[in-house]
């Protein structure tokens, strides 16, 4: 039989149909978030998946799941040829065909073909290919009025994150006209990614398809909005009110699994991650969001200091930092202290100044501080003495040590 009357079809159940017709099994054709748009009609045959799937509009969580790890979702994201999808028992699922419905290297939808009738052969691939070319403009206008409403989303996410926009919007009548809901506790998390231009747009495409797609499988209940900021990807997460106590313990989760997934897919690329307080208030969203890009303006600026830091409530006494900064530079303030040991450290090749950093850095604690430096402990106490008589610094006094701790970090806080 000819292609042509493919060319007839007047919508996309009646597309799913006629491919039906020529492979001789069930199918299935979806947008690009795995919402079912159009199917075919089905025997005795129908696998539990497809049931489920057609049921609930979209297919199960815990199938996309398993075909992310099995690099399913990553070979039709990448490919115009069919995929051919191995049989998994324990989630109910049979052999199956899929082909993405793109335009170049974008993806629209696909279509799915379940071979409970007959394998598919190569003559099969090209209907299948031909059917996905012929789909393109009903899913180009779908995805068209998808990303209308997208728009006003993340017009609105930016009025959350935007303090002045949060006193003049009634937030509750904004997210109800855009069928948001805002759960009754809130994070705002901020992930940057430190790779080229072109790995970026990929692993751009490959978030949004994660956050758009597997949400169920992060450990927030809810991922209300979403965002690109340069190379920034903005997060407002939620959580119900009996889980607040969580909030810290799902952001680790969530950067992890993020983390993990990009590794696995780009190499080990550099993704620095923050987040706020939790907060239960829409109008408090801006605060975490401020909190957030706080901690990521600290990690930049003392990496080191920083590796293991996130959270804004990590921050300890490093979250003076830039209020010090400001006001020491109001002030003229000078620690006199640590200048003298910056001077001798430049007229003698010296390391008090470092050595001094390790031993706060390490509390106090001589063998930690001296193994850290790769010193003697006999060497770190000559040092220490040598310290105490050049800054006249009296390591003994808790005032002067936080003081020169906070000074000596303030020193590389170059922002």
């Amino acid at each position: 039989m000819g292609m042509e009357p493919f060319e007839e079809f007047s919508d996309l159940m009646e597309l799913a149909d006629m491919i039906t017709e020529r492979v001789g099994n069930p199918i299935t054709i979806e947008d690009m978030n795995h919402h079912v748009i159009a199917y075919s009609t089905h025997g005795d045959m129908t696998d539990p998946v497809r049931i489920q799937t057609i049921m609930n509009r979209k297919v199960p969580e815990e199938v996309l799941i398993r075909f992310w790890k099995d690099g399913i979702i990553q070979a039709l994201m990448h490919s115009d040829e069919p995929v051919r999808i191995p049989a998994v028992k324990e989630v109910g699922l049979n052999n199956r065909i899929a082909v993405s419905i793109r335009r170049g290297h974008e993806v629209f939808g696909y279509i799915w073909v379940q071979e409970a009738v007959r394998p598919l052969d190569e003559k099969d691939f090209e209907v299948l290919k031909r059917a996905a070319r012929l789909a393109l403009p009903r899913l180009l206008h779908r995805k068209d009025r998808h990303t209308k409403q997208e728009e006003k989303r993340k017009q609105f996410f930016w009025q959350l994150l935007s303090r002045s926009a949060n006193e003049s919007v009634d937030i509750e009548k904004m997210a109800l006209q855009l069928r948001l809901h805002l759960p009754p506790v809130m994070v705002v998390l901020i992930l940057e990614a430190h790779c080229p231009d072109t790995k970026w747009n990929s692993m751009q495409k490959e978030l949004a398809y994660l956050l758009g797609n597997l949400g169920e499988f992060f450990p927030f209940r809810h991922l209300t909005l979403w965002t690109f900021d340069d190379r920034q990807l903005l997060v407002l997460a939620g959580l119900d009110q009996w889980e607040q106590k969580k909030a810290e313990e799902a952001s680790r989760t969530f950067i992890h699994q993020l983390r993990r997934r990009l590794t696995r897919q780009f190499g080990s690329e550099t993704m620095v991650a923050a987040y706020g307080e939790p907060v239960t208030s829409p109008s408090e969203i801006w605060l975490s969001y401020q909190q957030a890009l706080e901690v990521m303006q600290i990690k930049k600026a003392l990496p080191d200091e920083m590796k293991m830091i996130e959270g804004y409530q990590e921050l300890g006494v490093y979250r003076l930092l830039p209020k010090l900064k400001q006001w020491n530079q109001q002030m003229k303030y000078r620690n006199l202290k640590l200048e003298r040991l910056l001077t001798y450290d430049k007229e003698n090749q010296g390391n008090l100044l470092e050595t001094l950093e390790a031993f706060l850095d390490n509390t106090g604690k001589a063998n930690q501080t001296a193994q850290q430096l790769h010193i003697h402990p006999n060497t770190l106490g000559y040092r220490l003495k040598r310290i105490c008589e050049v800054g006249d610094i009296d390591l003994n006094n808790p005032n002067e040590r936080i003081m020169l701790f906070l000074d000596i970090k303030l020193r590389k806080y170059n922002v």
